[in-house]
């Protein structure tokens, strides 16, 4: 029973980010005037978005398969290590369903935008969604990490152990350049690709948590 529950959360942990890739393509694709290359995925759910439920519906699933994975590694590796990358993850998973459903009011790419925001003529939820972004976003790049550290120790895991390793640090630069918007009006693009390499290793450990619980599953 055990094991058939770390399969199924494995598999929810891959469809997260793939349900929300999906979304801001076909989001990308449905809306009208939207362009990829500067605005940020947010602008997708945003209250002027046409078709802001197809997003939001991706904010969730990603949300969702989060907190799926936070959940089976807290139940496979037993190291405090992995327990804090667990917290880490459920923190990140919570926060970016909140950031789903708190929607912004305006693509804060584009200047008309920007210029609200500046000038603090935003509304609440609007400031929720850019706020709790910021702490989804450093708690993805601490879990994989801090997870780094449980992995090594076990054997089932350690084939993951680098590459955590390199997606926090590499996360932690994009972070910088898009927070300092060094794309300029590639911002978008930018965003993409940091955000790309976070959800990609919560896939890659979802896949290695199904194959992990379908091994004990055997052995069983």
């Amino acid at each position: 029973m055990a094991t058939s529950r770390t399969v199924w959360l494995g598999r929810l942990a891959i469809a997260g980010p793939i349900g929300f890739t999906l979304a801001w393509l076909v989001g990308g694709l449905v809306q009208d005037e939207y362009s990829v290359r500067q605005e940020d995925i947010s602008a997708l759910a945003a209250l002027d978005a046409q078709h802001a439920w197809i997003m939001i519906a991706g904010f969730l699933l990603l949300g969702a398969g989060t907190v799926a994975l936070a959940a089976g590694l807290a139940s496979t590796l037993n190291y405090p290590s992995a327990r804090v990358g667990s917290v880490l993850l459920i923190v990140a998973g919570i926060g970016i369903a909140v950031a789903g459903l708190a929607r912004n009011d305006c693509s804060s790419e584009l200047l008309a935008c920007a210029v609200r925001v500046d000038a603090g003529e935003v509304s609440w939820h609007h400031k929720v969604h850019d706020t709790v972004s910021l702490v989804v976003f450093l708690a993805l790049i601490a879990a994989p990490l801090v997870d780094a550290r449980a992995f090594g120790r076990d054997n089932s895991w350690r084939v993951l152990r680098t590459y955590s390793i390199v997606t926090g640090l590499f996360g932690f630069v994009l972070l910088v350049l898009y927070v300092v918007e060094a794309g300029g009006p590639w911002n978008g693009i930018m965003q993409r690709v940091f955000v790309s390499v976070l959800f990609v290793w919560i896939a890659v450990a979802g896949f290695r948590l199904s194959v992990v619980g379908r091994v004990e599953t055997g052995a069983g």
